[in-house]
């Protein structure tokens, strides 16, 4: 390995899952998720691969949008992707990354819709 190369980060297939793993544990769409970051939904496709490395602007997007460092993104260890994230986990999972702010729009936003939640179930069985 050469001198420049030494030093250069290598763990795309690990920094992909972890990207994936992070954007499905909030329940984002791949699309959605390219729409936040300012690219195209075959970027993500192919960074979720580890096919394609970023650059440092990518990755400062990417951690703002998933709510998660860049340590982690980098250097955490491996995860499951088979995992299946139960609708708790994802409430739980974005909850756990909302700055306090961000909890008032959403505690708001659920007392708003609490007394129709029987018709919205209802509405969505048919």
């Amino acid at each position: 390995m050469g001198r420049a190369n030494r030093y250069e980060y290598q763990d795309w297939k690990n920094f992909g899952a972890r990207v994936k793993d992070s954007r499905k544990q909030i329940g984002m769409t791949k699309e959605k998720f390219a729409e936040c970051i300012n690219r195209t939904e075959n970027f993500v496709s192919e960074i979720e691969k580890g096919n394609k490395s970023c650059s440092l602007h990518t990755l400062h997007q990417i951690t703002k949008v998933l709510k998660v460092s860049a340590d982690y993104l980098l250097y955490g260890e491996k995860v499951d992707m088979k995992k299946e994230y139960s609708n708790k986990e994802i409430l739980q999972e974005i909850i756990n990354r909302c700055s306090e702010e961000e909890l008032g729009v959403i505690k708001d936003l659920v007392v708003a819709i609490y007394p129709n939640f029987k018709h919205i179930l209802k509405e969505k069985k048919d």
